[in-house]
């Protein structure tokens, strides 16, 4: 019983304190698109495979930079993201 009245005025005092302080406004700045650099088509093999084949599994990647960090962000299409700091 104690508790419980306890934590309700902690509450009531919290939320009244809250009331009372000014809202917080965000600097925030326009941001830039990201820029297509290139695309790549990448050959897998399976394990045991000696060779690359025309059966040989291809995947898709494009590769884009972050125009506000400058970081290189690559994409397959299987879905799979990368993101890496740009030298």
């Amino acid at each position: 019983m104690q508790l419980g009245l306890v934590g309700s005025l902690c509450f009531l005092a919290g939320w009244l304190v809250a009331q009372g302080m000014p809202l917080v406004h965000g600097n925030f700045q326009e941001t830039k698109a990201p820029r297509w650099l290139h695309a790549m088509e990448l050959k897998a093999r399976k394990a045991g495979e000696a060779s690359f084949t025309k059966e040989t599994k291809k995947y898709g990647v494009e590769v884009f930079r972050d125009e506000n960090t400058g970081n290189l962000i690559y994409i397959s299409e299987t879905g799979s993201i990368a993101v890496v700091p740009a030298k």
